[in-house]
């Protein structure tokens, strides 16, 4: 078999073109490599640790629905929106004395007491949590929420106390109210929790203040977990309705053939 030069020509810039192209794909992976110190395997090896590990939290599913903090009006709303229908616990905060949201994680609202509002350490404190686990019933999630997340530094270190439960009709749910304390090194607290479920998981309030404010925390408190509200956002089962269609008209009726 025989080339014409032309052939050949063609042939020898295809190779040095494709030789080129590899090289250059190398040295650019290469200087990757060494700019982060870390190839693909290294970075994939490093998500899956750190996703693994037993302080990781995973992401929550955010629907368009989700309200970041009270309203306005002081209405807080959580919402679990992962599938039709949508649920939504909901609680009213006082208007007097006047509320503020926390700036730091977990972001607590802070109702100041009366006579101590320069001190925000006093301030009566309302956490909202959720959590779409399907491990959890309502009574778990009440434990994780006011035992395994208060004992965390960011909330009190401690763990609550759970001293009563009380049922409670939720509109058409039912919910429960948790009374608690939670022990310090220096300080002793008390508060209220409301907690329902759903098919898309649990959520709830608390509202906790010092032991040594009970005489206004209480009453505080009391109110806005009792202002609780749970509702379905839209009907679970949508009916279809299809336009009405006449029936065919019967076959004509047969005839002889003429033949």
């Amino acid at each position: 078999m025989t080339f014409s030069a032309t052939t050949t020509r063609a042939c020898v810039l295809l190779t040095a073109f494709m030789a080129c192209g590899v090289f250059v794909m190398l040295e650019q992976d290469s200087s990757g490599q060494e700019s982060s110190g870390q190839s693909l395997g290294d970075v994939a090896r490093k998500t899956r640790q750190e996703r693994s590990a037993p302080s990781h939290v995973p992401a929550r599913r955010v629907a368009a629905e989700d309200f970041d903090g009270p309203d306005a009006s002081g209405v807080w709303r959580m919402r679990l929106c992962t599938i039709s229908p949508c649920y939504e616990l909901s609680i009213t905060l006082p208007k007097n004395p006047k509320w503020t949201r926390a700036s730091q994680e977990p972001r607590p609202v802070l109702i100041p007491v009366a006579g101590q509002e320069d001190d925000p350490i006093r301030a009566i404190r309302v956490y909202a949590g959720e959590s779409n686990d399907p491990k959890y019933f309502a009574d778990g999630f009440k434990r994780t929420f006011l035992q395994g997340w208060f004992a965390r530094p960011e909330y009190f270190g401690q763990s609550a106390q759970l001293l009563r439960d009380e049922h409670v009709p939720l509109d058409f749910s039912t919910g429960t109210i948790t009374h608690f304390t939670i022990t310090t090194a220096t300080l002793k607290y008390r508060g209220l929790s409301v907690v329902a479920g759903s098919n898309q998981g649990n959520f709830g309030f608390a509202c906790v203040y010092r032991e040594e404010d009970s005489a206004v925390g209480t009453s505080i408190c009391d109110a806005i977990v009792k202002s609780a509200r749970y509702q379905e956002l839209q009907s679970s089962f949508i009916r279809k309705v299809y336009p009405p269609v006449d029936d065919p008209p019967d076959d004509p009726p047969e005839q002889d053939d003429p033949r």
